[in-house]
């Protein structure tokens, strides 16, 4: 996250703390032309700052109604940028506390509707490893995203869901307001965890989906601390 970025989301956070921006009885905030022009800030650097709350699920964007805050009193914050490097590592924590039982879930409750949703988020993966194409990373990124909110879903557990839903935006705030080498990312060591998830899924196998999701989280935990550690940061 840009130093620009940050400091919209902060004034436009402040704003709605102080009441300079006015909030209707139902949680409903002004026009986006209305507080753009309180900031005073274009439209598409104001989306930016709402993307911010919105990703710390303080406004929620609803199709055709408006943005509304999800409380009437905003809690207090630290903002992506000013959190600790360590963040990223309690988040991995988190999901290994959820995202194994998640997979052992859907080892033994799938669909076939579940596993051509899974497969084909491998095969987006494969496809663009093959490719070698320069913006691998960030497609990679976005199938991988993909990849796991698949698995969370095909529980049908809509409050597991949920939870994974607030992790991952947390996670993906986090690794992006923290600037790190990416150098040793392994593209074919990350896929070929991520098959062998889906291989023990399709196998039907709970016990095994979940050892080897676990084993894919202590990797992931692994790969990022050996890259912030080598940007400089403390852990």
């Amino acid at each position: 996250m840009t130093d620009r970025r940050r400091a919209l989301a902060k004034r436009l956070y402040d704003y709605l703390e102080k009441g300079r921006i006015n909030v209707s009885p139902e949680g409903k905030l002004p026009s986006e032309r209305d507080m753009a022009a309180a900031l005073g800030v274009t439209r598409p650097l104001l989306r930016q700052a709402i993307a911010v709350l919105e990703a710390f699920g303080l406004l929620e964007i609803r199709d055709r109604q408006g943005i509304f805050m999800q409380q009437h009193e905003l809690p207090e914050i630290v903002f992506p940028g000013d959190w600790p490097p360590s963040m990223m590592l309690e988040i991995f924590q988190v999901r290994m506390m959820i995202e194994p039982e998640a997979a052992r879930i859907v080892a033994e409750n799938h669909t076939a509707e579940d596993m051509r949703k899974i497969g084909d988020s491998i095969q987006q993966m494969a496809a663009i490893i093959e490719s070698k194409r320069e913006d691998m990373e960030s497609l990679l990124a976005k199938w991988n995203r993909i990849f796991h909110a698949q698995i969370m879903a095909a529980t049908k557990n809509q409050f597991l869901c949920r939870i994974y839903e607030t992790v991952s935006r947390a996670y993906e705030t986090a690794s992006t307001s923290l600037v790190f080498r990416r150098e040793e990312l392994r593209f074919d060591e990350i896929f070929s965890e991520h098959h062998r998830i889906f291989e023990a899924i399709e196998k039907g196998d709970g016990d095994l989906a979940a050892s080897i999701v676990l084993e894919h989280m202590q990797a992931s935990v692994k790969r990022a601390s050996d890259n912030l550690v080598s940007s400089g940061f403390r852990i």
